[in-house]
């Protein structure tokens, strides 16, 4: 595959689909990196809490988020061939599940409390990540409808709506959570509290501006969206039976990742609160790389469509190399200057901030790995899913953190004696594992013989 290819699944292409879902995911970034600061500035609690209490809800979320948003993949075929009608069905089925999902989440409420509970966190930081989870859990209905929503523009390759609608919806929550969390007038400071409203109210708009153009007067005459809004059994039933496994998928890789940093928790709160920082820096890298998965995941579900697999295999080749330079340079600044990422969560004048930022640098070296190898495999991943082949991720990858990750890390920090950077070198080597074993998966070319479309 030549780097930069023109025409069909070339790089011009794919910048042009993945540039609006990078920004858009950028722009979340910058929302939840702003939220945690304005947290950290607030109290050393409230920081240590929001990450794993938001971590918790992201995973009851997860499930639900992998089905709902397996409506994407829907689209994009449907799109390559041709047949408008099926794109709007195929959406409505993605929304109809998630206010199923979302009300059965509520249900769930108490299950979070009682993994906070039995967290072996500080008692000062429990009752935090518990108001925490419950705003976002109730608020998880929103969400997954957005993404079911969101996924009507992403699968058509009209990614610069999403990138708007997210936008708005971020700024929304930049401005809410510095009132909110340290009050003004006549609004009380709430602290934790607020950041977790003003998030569930930039959710809120965004569903909102999703609803209004959806049933704006051309869409509902070129793709009857206001007509088709019903269950469709069969499709729904198919939604299911592809978007489950990535749910599933989904749910225990990202659960993992909770495990992570709940066990790293259960360390002390220094080590807890050094590892958000490290988590939370983090998302500098791996949000804009799942804007390119978007975008490869949409083109290569289009080239399907079109029945053009060669196409897709090119659309994944360029995808991988552009996640790769991007992942490279800015693990190099990882690498080179720590301090300049690190240091902004706290001046380091009171001795227990400088504790937890003299733990974290020495942890972006090997973050600078992580995010490498994470990207690469990200990007693998989305264009299996864009093939329809849940099935394997789901059996392979979930094995991989359950089997091999978590187990390892619980003996690292629980019996070995290891310390914060022992734990997260030991996550660096399982992205490795993962980048390697999703890119030969890819190559084997076994996601060619998969049909979603035909059930």
């Amino acid at each position: 595959m030549t780097f930069f290819t023109k025409g069909e699944g070339g790089a011009g292409e794919l910048l042009k689909v993945a540039y609006p879902m990078i920004l858009s995911t950028a722009s979340t970034t910058v929302m939840q990196f702003i939220n945690r600061l304005f947290l950290a500035r607030y109290s050393p609690d409230a920081l240590a809490a929001c990450v794993p209490a938001g971590l918790l809800s992201f995973v009851f979320i997860c499930f639900f988020f992998g089905v709902a948003s397996y409506t994407n993949a829907f689209v994009s075929q449907y799109y390559g061939r041709g047949k408008s009608a099926s794109v709007s069905v195929a959406v409505w089925q993605g929304v109809w599940l998630s206010l199923f999902s979302g009300l059965l989440l509520l249900l769930l409420t108490p299950a979070g409390y009682w993994i906070i509970e039995h967290s072996g966190h500080a008692a000062s930081v429990v009752p935090l990540e518990k108001q925490y989870f419950l705003i976002l859990n109730s608020g998880a209905i929103i969400y997954l409808s957005s993404a079911a929503l969101s996924s009507f523009f992403t699968g058509r390759g009209k990614t610069k709506v999403p990138m708007a609608v997210n936008m708005a919806g971020n700024l929304v929550c930049i401005l809410l959570s510095w009132l909110l969390i340290f009050g003004g007038g006549p609004v009380p400071a709430m602290g934790i509290k607020g950041a977790a409203l003003a998030m569930v109210a930039g959710q809120a708009l965004m569903l909102a501006l999703y609803l209004v153009l959806i049933f704006s007067p051309y869409n509902r005459r070129r793709y009857r969206t206001a007509r088709l809004v019903g269950v469709h059994k069969g499709l729904f039933l198919r939604l299911i039976k592809y978007g489950a496994p990535n749910g599933v998928g989904f749910f225990l890789d990202i659960a993992s990742f909770g495990a992570f940093i709940f066990i790293i928790g259960a360390m002390d709160k220094v080590s807890l609160a050094a590892s958000n920082i490290i988590a939370s820096i983090n998302m500098l890298a791996f949000m804009p790389v799942i804007g390119m998965g978007i975008a490869a995941l949409t083109l290569v579900g289009k080239y399907i469509g079109m029945r053009k697999p060669d196409v897709a295999v090119r659309v994944t080749g360029n995808a991988v190399k552009i996640a790769a330079l991007y992942a490279l340079g800015l693990g190099l600044l990882f690498a080179a200057v720590p301090g300049l990422f690190v240091n902004i969560f706290g001046s380091g004048h009171s001795a227990e901030y400088a504790e937890i930022l003299a733990l974290s640098r020495p942890v972006m070296k090997v973050l600078a790995v992580f995010v490498f190898f994470d990207a690469i495999g990200m990007i693998f991943a989305d264009a299996l899913r864009g093939a329809g082949d849940t099935r394997f991720q789901m059996l392979g990858g979930s094995a991989a953190a359950w089997i091999l990750f978590v187990p390892g890390i619980w003996y690292i920090t629980h019996r070995a004696g290891g310390e914060l950077i022992h734990a997260w070198a030991w996550a660096a080597f399982y992205m490795v594992l993962l980048a390697v074993f999703f890119g030969l998966r890819f190559r084997s070319g076994l996601w060619r013989r998969i049909d979603i479309l035909k059930g």
